[in-house]
């Protein structure tokens, strides 16, 4: 009898023991347990994450995700952030107080764990190699974002929303979807008449040497595409790859470049008479007709998948690429009207010409560089 009390309480156990994992979190290390000051969020990995149903003090720890605080009013809510946001030229214009925030991060893998424990951070948010640091080294509760460079649109807006319930901003959240949905739709209506053989193929010339791009496999295809355009780096894949601070960038040769010879080359530093100057690039169309432009930059640099880029970069691409179909538009007036919209930034147009001009981009930069 006494055997037979001992082989069920171990069962009872065994059963108690299987419950509390499968109500863990697939990066915790123990079981969700939300008192009544808490809440359950779930995370862009399908984590479960237990944070206050006060969250008020949030590191975001993503470089190009900084901006969506701002695009869902939380800014106020950032006690530490990356670098690049940090000097970002255009969030400190409206927001001079993010450069008293703690930078606690540069480059992905690079955290200043013990900055990050005085900023009282209540949630960080984080990718995989930046989350599991904070979460070897620290108590602080993490919930992981899903950076890929492969993240097409319908990604963004499932980031937007991620962040959106994070802090308990659906409503801007959607707001933000909405207006994304809008320009798509606003693109096609002017392009989707142009047949495919008349469409301009546009090559990303990065780097001073103008020969880094992103492939085919990366966002930036779909970004082309909606455009009206067609990627000349669309064959080869540059996902796997890194350049600089930045994955998903791959170095081409130029004897590739020469045989694309794209209508358009879009570079983010240099100029159009550096390009004709040197033999190399000279004979290329997009050169010797002068359609050579500077990517623009705004809150971030638009060569990354960001929520502002995903709205405003498809339309300067169109835009530029095709501007007898937008004769009645203004791309300054629809930066002024998205970041007003969107972020609840009012530009003068002298801050609209800087981010089409691609002024921002060098302090973005810095800021990833360094700190």
């Amino acid at each position: 009898m006494d055997r037979m009390i001992k082989i069920l309480a171990l069962q009872a156990l065994s059963v108690m023991i299987i419950a509390s994992f499968s109500c863990s979190p697939g990066k915790g290390d123990g079981e969700i347990t939300a008192g009544p000051e808490d809440r359950v969020i779930t995370d862009m990995k399908g984590n479960r994450v237990v944070v206050s149903k006060k969250l008020e003090r949030v590191a975001l720890l993503g470089g190009p995700t900084g901006q969506i605080a701002y695009i869902l009013g939380a800014q106020e809510r950032l006690c530490a952030v990356t670098g690049s946001i940090a000097t970002s030229e255009l969030i400190r214009i409206f927001d001079p107080s993010i450069a008293s925030r703690p930078t606690v991060r540069t480059v992905s893998g690079s955290v200043n764990v013990e900055e990050l424990i005085k900023s009282n951070a209540q949630l960080v948010i984080a990718g995989d190699t930046d989350g599991e640091i904070v979460r070897s080294k620290t108590g602080i509760a993490v919930a992981y974002f899903d950076d890929s460079i492969g993240d097409r649109v319908e990604a963004i807006k499932k980031e937007i929303m991620f962040y959106a319930s994070v802090f308990e901003a659906e409503k801007r959240g959607e707001a933000y979807n909405n207006y994304l949905d809008s320009m798509i739709a606003f693109i096609n209506e002017r392009i989707s008449s142009i047949p495919v053989n008349k469409r301009k193929v546009i090559y990303n010339g990065y780097n001073s040497n103008h020969l880094v791009t992103l492939g085919g496999d990366t966002f930036m295809q779909e970004r082309i595409e909606l455009a009206g355009c067609l990627n000349a780096a669309k064959e080869i894949g540059t996902s796997s790859k890194q350049e600089g601070l930045h994955s998903g960038l791959g170095e081409v040769s130029m004897e590739l470049v020469l045989k694309w010879n794209p209508d358009i080359i879009v570079i983010d530093m240099g100029s159009l008479e550096e390009l004709k100057n040197d033999s190399r690039w000279a004979s290329i169309k997009a050169v010797k007709n002068g359609e050579v432009y500077t990517q623009p930059a705004g809150a971030f640099i638009w060569d990354r998948p960001t929520a502002e880029a995903a709205v405003l970069h498809p339309l300067w691409m169109a835009m530029t690429a095709y501007p007898e179909k937008f004769r009645d538009i203004s791309f300054r007036k629809e930066i002024k009207r998205f970041y007003k919209e969107i972020f609840g930034f009012n530009l003068t147009d002298k801050h609209a010409r800087m981010i089409e001009e691609g002024s921002f981009r060098a302090k973005i930069m810095k800021g990833a560089k360094s700190q």
